[in-house]
């Protein structure tokens, strides 16, 4: 049984502009290592026989990052969706039992293993972790873990759901499921949608428990870089404190002349002023300081 996994790297990543027009997502660093770097390691549990990245928004920054790792580019002239993606990597994708779609722009602890368990052992042909996000919960869910539909993207009868989730970001599939992959920009629900409608199972595994964090807010680039900062235990990285301390700071841009004193505080660029002593609950770069609730 053969398995790829497939990182996606395409986003413009507009949210967290203009950090983004610099730094791909997936380049962003926690503690010196790319969330690409990151990702990999956790997928590398899985042994997967191919590894693929797509790109499109700083294209040679993530084939500089992607090809050192063994990663197989598949490159994107015009941005194809979470869908779309999959048709552009199919000559791979196809060659495999099942492949593994994952977000690089992701922080979290969901057991990829367990995960890929369950999709072997349901027989669907796409198994989604999914979370709780009360704003985002679109996904129907049956009480037997069964996808019903999605709401707000396509009508159906949800008189068994059980739950709403939201998608994780994280999917296996079968790779006959690209026979409803079609080659243009498409969103992955409508792929969904298309496999429900001809009478295929889609589960999806409630991963609420885990810790989760999607870094493509400036908040959520925060949370997933504390959470990053208490899971290693280094909350001080390239910034000296005095032993003890938690002051929550990561200088990943290796800024100078740092003053003691700051808390909650993310550096990704260089800043051209010296920071303040007093500056506390903030994400710097060159030309933006983001306010952020730590």
């Amino acid at each position: 049984m053969s398995l790829a996994a497939f990182l996606l790297c395409a986003g413009y990543g507009q949210r967290l502009r203009p950090l983004t027009e610099r730094i791909a997502k997936p380049a962003l660093t926690f503690q010196g290592k790319s969330a690409l770097e990151i990702n990999k390691r956790k997928i590398e549990t899985l042994k997967p026989d191919r590894w693929l990245v797509n790109s499109h928004h700083l294209p040679e920054q993530i084939a500089a990052l992607a090809k050192p790792m063994g990663l197989e580019v598949f490159h994107e002239p015009e941005i194809l969706g979470t869908g779309g993606c999959l048709y552009n990597a199919s000559s791979v994708l196809k060659t495999c039992d099942h492949f593994l779609v994952h977000n690089a722009d992701l922080i979290h602890t969901i057991d990829l293993q367990d995960l890929f368990n369950h999709h072997l052992a349901s027989g669907a042909v796409a198994t989604l972790a999914g979370i709780h996000h009360s704003n985002h919960n679109t996904l129907s869910v049956s009480k037997d873990g069964g996808l019903l539909g999605i709401h707000g993207y396509k009508g159906f009868e949800a008189n068994s759901e059980d739950k709403r989730l939201t998608f994780s970001g994280i999917a296996f599939y079968r790779s006959d499921f690209l026979r409803f992959v079609n080659p243009c920009t498409e969103d992955i629900k409508h792929h969904w949608t298309q496999a429900l409608d001809a009478g295929t199972e889609i589960q999806v595994v409630d991963c609420s428990s885990d810790s989760w964090y999607d870094f493509g807010t400036p908040q959520g680039l925060w949370d997933a870089a504390k959470f990053m900062m208490e899971s290693t235990g280094e909350s001080s990285y390239n910034y000296s404190v005095s032993s003890g301390e938690r002051p929550y700071v990561s200088n990943e841009a290796g800024q100078k002349d740092l003053p003691e004193g700051l808390k909650n505080v993310l550096i990704y660029e260089e800043v051209g002023l010296p920071v303040s002593i007093r500056t506390e609950n903030r994400i710097l770069g060159k030309d933006f300081e983001w306010l952020i609730q730590s």
